[in-house]
Formats: structure tokens, sequence, C-alpha cells
């Protein structure tokens, strides 16, 4: 048999014009795969452009807001980069349920690809009443004076009183001297800073290794919206002395607090007197000065500790056998409980002293208590 040269050109024509084809196939396909990968980097590119220009937008909004909380204006089409921002914020003047939250919605625009950052911004939440008493710096606690704890949302001290939870805190030095009775815990931040003497109980345990309690300042801010919203003027009534230049308080007598804000510049109840709450009255005292209870003084008593709450810039004294139902807190100041004085609620100063057959009563229910 004899082979077809002709033919054999012909199929070899028709293999190579396959081959082009699909080689033309396979470039086509290249081609516009190329251009499809080019297309979608090039989307990615002005997504991630889109994203990070609504992250610089919300992150500018939350430093506006940290200085200003009032803030609510927001932003419209602000250029930045190759591109542009629009931000919104809603409160609760925008909506009664977001309480104190504020919510930063902020769009970033980068040719046709857009994207959207939401910021939702509460309020931190501190609970300084963690502690029956808390002394930043100290505590120093001798000669029988006891604590134990009650609970004022579930009945009388009689009822609820426990030899626990009449905790003592410090992120400095703590001194159980002498006969005095702990009826709770003893814990320090300071290595080797908790001294228990052998003469002294405590019901809890005692130590040294708790991690530092944060005590926030009372911002200045505060103190000015108070004395905008003074209620000194208005809501006393009883025996009392009050100068509206100084906001100096005095009574010899017994005074009663209606709700309110109040702002003095120091407080001085006389032997035996009496500084009341009137009847499901909640009362806050800001305070520039010193606190001084004198001899068998009483400040709401028998009352909720929650319903009077003290912010101090400065000292506290109780002296013999005053009574205090109250919550005292005073970062820079110095809480002293004297000769068998009772002070039922929290204290949290910077240095505490008691002594001398004097009594603290933690209120637990303040421990949920926060601002």
């Amino acid at each position: 048999m004899q082979c077809n040269p002709t033919n054999n050109r012909g199929s070899a024509l028709l293999i190579a014009i396959c081959l082009l084809g699909m080689l033309s196939l396979i470039a086509i396909t290249a081609v516009r795969t190329s251009n499809t990968d080019v297309d979608l980097s090039f989307n990615q590119v002005r997504s991630d452009e889109a994203f990070y220009l609504a992250e610089a937008g919300a992150k500018r909004a939350l430093s506006v807001i940290q200085a200003n909380p009032a803030w609510d204006s927001g932003w419209v089409n602000v250029g930045f980069g190759n591109g542009a921002y629009t931000v919104s914020v809603a409160d609760s003047s925008d909506s009664a349920a977001l309480i104190d939250t504020i919510i930063v919605t902020c769009t970033g625009t980068a040719e046709d690809a857009d994207a959207t950052v939401e910021l939702t911004l509460a309020p931190d939440v501190y609970h300084p009443f963690k502690f029956g008493m808390f002394g930043d710096n100290s505590v120093d606690i001798r000669n029988s004076m006891n604590t134990d704890s009650y609970n004022s949302d579930s009945g009388s001290y009689a009822s609820t009183s426990l030899n626990t939870d009449g905790d003592v805190g410090s992120n400095g030095q703590i001194d159980v001297y002498n006969g005095a009775f702990i009826g709770g815990d003893v814990a320090t931040a300071t290595a080797g800073g908790a001294d228990v003497n052998p003469g002294a109980t405590v019901t809890g345990t005692v130590t040294d290794a708790v991690p530092p309690q944060e005590i926030p300042d009372i911002p200045q801010s505060e103190f000015d919206w108070a004395e905008a919203n003074n209620d000194a003027s208005t809501g006393l009534s009883g025996s009392y002395t009050y100068n509206p230049a100084t906001d100096a308080f005095e009574t010899t007598g017994t005074v009663v607090f209606t709700s309110g804000t109040y702002v003095f510049s120091s407080i001085i109840l006389k032997n035996s007197a009496s500084l009341q709450i009137a009847p499901g009255a909640e009362v806050e005292i800001y305070i520039t000065g010193d606190i001084e209870v004198k001899n068998s003084a009483e400040i709401n008593p028998g009352g909720t500790p929650s319903d009077l709450m003290i912010f101090s810039q400065g000292d506290f004294v109780l002296k013999n056998s005053g009574d205090m139902y109250a919550t005292f807190y005073s970062p820079d100041g110095d809480a002293d409980l004297r000769n068998s004085g009772d002070f039922y609620g929290s204290i949290v100063a910077e240095n505490i002293v008691a002594h001398n057959s004097s009594k603290f009563h933690y209120d637990r229910n303040l421990n949920s208590y926060s601002f």
C-alpha cells in the first residue's frame, strides 16, 4: 500500500488550523480573565478605600465626642484622600431608648464603592462602692473598731446584718490593730500592705494581691453643673444657717432636705444636730470643703444610704456617738470615724481612719450602684 503525501499535507494543515484556533481561544480567555482580575482588583482597592474612609470619619467623630459629649452635628461629604465620608450621630435627643448611648454611623465613598462603619458609644460604668470602706492610699483601723454589713433593700439592719461583706480595701497600706473586728475581707494591691495584728479578727480573707482599683476623680464640670442647679436656697427647711455667697452650711438643730442637688463649701453639724432627708427624697450633695459631724449629731438617721450621695473634694469626720446613713466619695479627701460613731453605707476616700469603738455597717445594696 502507498501513502498519499497530498492527503498528509492536508491533515497537517487542518491540525495546525485547529491548534491555532485553540491557542487563539486560550489567548482570548486569558485576556478576558486578566481583564476580570483587573476589574476585581480595582473594585477591591476601591472597596478598601471606602472602608478606610468610613473608619477615618468614625474615628474623627469619636475624638470630637470624647472632647464634647453633646456634639451631634455630624458631617456631610467631607473630602479625604481619593474619596469622601459622611457622618451622622444619634443620641437620646433622637431616641429616648438610647439613654446615655450614642450611635455614630459613617459612610465612606471612593468612586463607585462605598462602605459603612457604625460605632456604639456608651459611658464607662464604674462601681465605686464594691467595698465597705476603700482608702486609695491607706486604711488605719484600731481599738475595737467593728465592720459588718446589712441590706437596706431587704429589711432593717437588725434583720439583715451579717459578719461578712464588711470588706476593707486599699491600693496601699491597711493596718488592723488592737481588738478591731472586720466582718469581711481585707484586700490591698500592695505586696506586704495588709498588716493584721494578732489581737484583731478578720472573718474573711486577707490578701495583698488584688488588682489595683481605679478611683476616678470627680470632674470639675460636675461641680460646675451642680452649682448651676443648686437647690440649697429652696430645698431646705428647719433650723440652720446657709450663706449663698460662700455656700457654707451649719446647723445646731434639725434640718430637712427635699429631693435635689446641693452644693456646699462646708457642712458643720453641732452637738446633737440632725440632718434629715424628707420621706421618699433622693439627695446629692457636692461639697468643696469639709464635713464635721460633732458629738451625737446625725445625718439621715435610720434612712437608706443610697438616698444621700455625698461627692466631696474635702475631708469628713464623724465624732463621738454620731450616726450617718449615706455614701461618701472623696478620692482626694480623708474620712475619720471616731469614738463610737456609727456609719451605715460606704466610704471611698484617699485615707480612712477608724478608731475607738466606732462601727461601720456596709450596705450590700450599694454593690450594684454605678456612675
